[in-house]
């Protein structure tokens, strides 16, 4: 098997990390890198470890989107849905998630597992905490079924061309990853592009730049017109709709953003060509900061306190 290379690959959630502390951006993509080996050095390997946390509210959304892809495949693959059957089989799963990482075993399997901020850091949550998370797993999922697009998916699933694939490729001088939650075709020769959102905010203005991004790969890699594309956000938290236009100006704008991130984080590199950091050119935010105490990677900055 030929040895795994770090590359710089842009996606929104590296230029978001970018965006905030750049210690726990290098921790995500080189201070943790190779820690899953058995012989990584203990740094990064610990590194590696608190990467892979989550908390309660992130959990919630990857569960949620879980829920959402299975449905969606099954549906495509020519089955049918089970609501019940599948909020069982999603809580139970989720109730697992929780007691593998109150008990450790997620350790064994940090790629595979869930492991909860909240367990690693030992911070106080009440049960019911922990309870209302499930129910609240179990209302989005059933919402989800209730929701007029996902109904809409179940009518013509034959129009299913993409779920939660991640794809590479290039936008100027970077290689770019980017993941639709949904890609429909829309019967008249363009695509209808759907994206879930499970919290209780987003930006608009954020939602519409990801969503800039799916243009481009559907104009460049799919050869989509511009004038073909559309994007949704939909809500599950609060069963709204939001509509965005994905034209050349989106799509124009979507490439300077990328561009523009990039250099920034090339302008950091001790070699570009190589892809390799100096940590010290990656200053922790100032002591007292508030990020801090949501970090995942507060430990290894000895700020855990």
């Amino acid at each position: 098997m030929a040895e795994l290379k770090n590359e710089l690959v842009w996606s929104h959630s590296r230029a978001r990390t970018f965006s905030g502390c750049l210690r726990a951006y290098w921790y995500t993509y080189y201070g943790s890198w190779g820690g899953w080996s058995s012989d990584a050095p203990a740094a990064y390997r610990a590194a590696y470890v608190q990467k892979k946390l989550t908390t309660r509210a992130m959990w919630t959304g990857t569960v949620v989107h879980g829920a959402a892809e299975s449905a969606i495949r099954r549906l495509a693959s020519g089955g049918t849905l089970d609501l019940e059957g599948g909020v069982r089989g999603t809580v139970q799963r989720a109730r697992e998630d929780i007691e593998g990482s109150q008990t450790g075993a997620w350790l064994q399997r940090p790629a595979k597992r869930t492991g909860f901020r909240e367990h690693y850091y030992g911070e106080t949550v009440e049960p019911a905490a922990w309870d209302a998370a499930l129910a609240e797993i179990e209302r989005q999922v059933r919402g989800l079924h209730e929701n007029k697009v996902f109904r809409r998916i179940a009518q013509v699933p034959e129009r299913v061309m993409e779920v939660e694939e991640l794809r590479r490729f290039r936008v100027g001088s970077a290689e770019v990853y980017a993941s639709l939650d949904v890609l429909m075709a829309d019967g008249a020769g363009g695509v209808v592009i759907i994206d879930w959102k499970t919290g209780e905010a987003h930006s608009d203005e954020v939602i519409a730049a990801q969503l800039g991004v799916y243009g481009i790969y559907a104009a460049q890699e799919l050869g989509i017109p511009t004038d073909r594309v559309k994007a949704m956000h939909v809500n599950l938290r609060h069963g709204t709709l939001t509509l965005h236009p994905v034209g050349p100006a989106e799509i124009e704008a979507a490439r300077e953003e990328i561009e523009t991130s990039v250099a920034s984080m090339r302008a950091l590199l001790t070699d570009v060509a190589g892809n390799t950091t100096d940590q010290t050119d990656y200053p922790m935010v100032a002591e007292g900061n508030a990020r801090c105490r949501y970090c995942s990677f507060r430990r290894g900055c000895a700020r855990e306190n």
